[in-house]
């Protein structure tokens, strides 16, 4: 496999680990009925794991990947549980009240669920991640 296909592999895989990290916590959300922003620093560790594990380059790329995972796997997993929240009482599931829901309604009910305390844990999460995979 020549190095671009290989390197476009190991960044679609990182993407995908960030979306199944969003995945669990909204099924954590679920059983729970809690947010659980600390996640977050637990998805800066999978971060650095999935780095390590699909070999991707330390550095500058690395640390903008590893700050990009979380944010990624936040911003699923806060629309996500917006969607189970709505959703859930009615009887929808979560694909039938994601398409419900909209992006206006979406982003409404995540400013309200999301504090301060919880942004800045966000930031410390992603500032983490960045810093692990950066490496040197």
């Amino acid at each position: 496999m020549p190095a671009s296909k290989a390197s476009i592999l190991r960044w679609f895989l990182f993407v995908l680990m960030a979306v199944a990290f969003a995945a669990a916590w909204t099924v954590a959300f679920s059983f729970t009925r809690r947010a659980m922003p600390w996640l977050a620093l637990l998805a800066a560790v999978d971060a650095v794991v999935a780095a390590r594990l699909l070999g991707i380059p330390r550095g500058t790329r690395g640390a903008v990947g590893g700050g990009l995972f979380v944010l990624i796997a936040v911003a699923l997993s806060s629309v996500a549980i917006a969607a189970v929240s709505v959703g859930g009482p009615t009887g929808f599931g979560l694909v039938e009240s994601l398409s419900r829901l909209g992006p206006t309604l979406a982003w409404e009910l995540v400013q309200l669920a999301t504090g301060l305390p919880q942004l800045l844990l966000y930031v410390i999460a992603a500032e983490l991640a960045a810093w692990w995979c950066h490496g040197r």
